[in-house]
């Protein structure tokens, strides 16, 4: 699809040495979105925005190197072989020694003539690159502006790395006037630049405006248009982030001083063999370890990394050197929270910097990105599915818009359905882009990805799931409505539930799914005999005999949640 932003000037920081400006250009094409306030704290949002950026334009996918001129070198070399051996005299050899010498001279001279040449094609290719590349493939952030907090969005250029930046309300030393909304923002390189421009003794103004500079600048208002042809992965991307965060993941809290020593050991060494994972060593109530492969080097984290899960585990995780761009903030971080999805699965890391929530999420691997491209994992279909009217979505939507944000308790509370009936309804809202689960907060947040509102004519449609469902998703539908799904044993653990069954596929053949689900519902863990699973595990999705296992649960916890509100009417 094609993203067209339009920008009436350009991002920028101006000022002199008492006062400064942050103003940034908001896309027009989209609805109207402003905050004006005034920074308290320029510094540590200087390094925020810094390690935004550092995500934005990180590239960690393996690339063969170009060896184009090396393979004409050799060409060369071999006919240069191939000539001599018809050389039968010396003469002729030292006749051919002297021209050799003489090209070598005229080629000499030939660069020096043209290198006021090569000099100008440099500095054209440099400009292509920071202007032209940047239109045609950078994609700016995602900046929405809610009551409590201003938050900026974006994917990494090889859109295996998420970040999410929130500027909380005490980070404004004053706040003149806002408009809740979604919009891009015009977020360059040059502007990346200008960054380190901010200084403490400055009084910085932080301006979010249809604009931008364009006031402030004296050459005028400047157009800045960006049409970006886009595949649906950008929006795929946004889905799995949204569904991986939804899941029952494993918590483990690092000192900052953890994550540089994990930082700085990648930085110090490079394998050159596999295995390349970084493994967590989780020991309940015993401080967490870090594992290095090929080399099994250890770190033993602080004792602030204690797990406190109920079983000891061991986590591996691939595509580690892209913590890196996380090195910036951590002379202001005061906390990592890390969560883990499980072996090769999603990791993500939010860092508190006080009056600044930073989130990385990172996926299996490098190759294995968010847009679901290369590896097709589908953690999408570990989110809630139950069933919901186009009415209560809409319902649920107009909740969630007039708040801004909300927990599920919160919405369900306000719409009178039940909580789970409210968890898959903004579960709904995330997958078709209207709304965004805020992991470090806890709570549900109205984000809009198109610009189109969101009408009943698309809530109907996005109630209808069979048409666009997975073939996952349709064979675990069948096997529920058809009644091959039983459930075995579901017993209550102090996490949520355990559950086993027996699920009967399209094949006839019947196979025993295992899944652990948190006391929301939320997938935790989760096996099965089938061949699908025991080739991928969950890397690339369910299969659809652990699909069926939750959906039988999901219902029988709306049941549960429908007699629970009835006998508090009763009551």
């Amino acid at each position: 699809m094609i993203v067209e932003s339009r920008y009436l000037g350009k991002s920028a920081i101006v000022g002199g040495l008492s006062d400064g400006q942050v103003a940034l250009a908001t896309n027009t094409l989209r609805e109207a979105t402003f905050f004006h306030g005034v920074l308290g704290h320029p510094l540590l949002f200087r390094e925020g925005l810094a390690a935004l950026h550092s995500v934005v334009v990180s590239d960690f996918k393996y690339r063969p190197r170009d060896r184009v001129e090396f393979r004409a070198w050799l060409e060369a070399q071999d006919r240069k072989f191939l000539a001599s051996l018809g050389v039968k005299t010396e003469a002729m050899r030292q006749k051919i020694h002297a021209s050799e010498a003489r090209l070598a001279e005229l080629d000499a001279l030939r660069d020096l003539r043209l290198k006021p040449f090569y000099s100008a094609r440099a500095k054209y290719f440099e400009y292509v690159f920071e202007h032209q590349y940047e239109l045609n493939y950078l994609l700016d952030p995602v900046i929405t502006v809610h009551p409590d907090e201003v938050s900026f969005e974006a994917f990494s250029r090889d859109e295996s790395s998420y970040a999410r930046l929130a500027a909380k309300r005490d980070l404004f030393e004053r706040v003149d006037a806002y408009e809740c909304g979604t919009t891009n923002i015009d977020f360059s390189d040059r502007l990346h630049v200008e960054l380190d421009r901010m200084r403490s003794y400055k009084t910085t103004r932080f301006d979010v405006g249809p604009s931008g500079l364009a006031v402030a600048s004296s050459g005028g208002s400047v157009h800045k248009e960006k049409k970006i042809d886009l595949p649906d992965s950008w929006v795929m991307g946004f889905l799995q982030v949204q569904s991986t965060m939804s899941l029952g993941l494993t918590k483990l809290t690092l000192a900052p001083i953890d994550l540089y020593n994990i930082c700085r050991f990648l930085r110090t060494h490079k394998a050159r063999t596999s295995p390349r994972a970084m493994r967590f060593e989780l020991v309940p109530d015993q401080r967490a370890r870090v594992v290095f492969e090929p080399w099994e080097h250890v770190i033993e984290l602080s004792p602030t990394a204690v797990y406190r899960g109920p079983k000891p585990q061991s986590v591996r995780t691939w595509g580690r050197d892209r913590l890196r761009t996380l090195a910036r903030l951590l002379p202001v971080c005061s906390r990592v929270d890390v969560y883990l999805a499980g072996f090769g699965l999603p990791t993500i890391y939010t860092l508190d910097l006080g009056r600044l929530t930073f989130t990385l999420a990172l996926s299996g691997w490098t190759d294995n990105d968010w847009t679901g491209e290369k590896g097709k994992g589908r953690f999408d279909l570990l989110a809630r599915r139950l069933s919901v009217t186009a009415d209560e979505l809409s319902a649920v939507y107009t909740a969630l818009r007039s708040t801004r944000f909300a927990t599920d308790t919160e919405i369900a509370a306000r719409t009178s359905l039940g909580v789970e009936k409210s968890r898959s309804a903004l579960s709904h809202l995330c997958q078709v882009g209207r709304a965004m689960f805020d992991l470090p907060g806890g709570v549900y947040r109205h984000r809009e990805l198109f610009l189109e509102p969101f009408t009943m004519k698309e809530a109907k449609a996005a109630v209808i799931s069979k048409a666009a469902a997975t073939s996952e998703e349709k064979t675990a539908t069948q096997i529920l409505e058809s009644g091959d799904v039983r459930i075995i044993a579901r017993r209550p653990v102090s996490t949520g539930f355990k559950l086993s069954g027996s699920a009967k596929g399209p094949d006839g053949s019947r196979r025993r799914p295992l899944l652990e689900v948190d006391k929301e519902g939320r997938v935790v863990d989760g096996t099965c005999t089938c061949a699908f699973f025991e080739k991928h595990r969950l890397t690339k999705g369910p299969c659809e005999h652990l699909l069926a296992l939750r959906l039988a649960h999901m219902s029988r916890l709306a049941a549960e949640d429908v007699g629970d509100a009835g006998e508090k009417g009763d009551a």
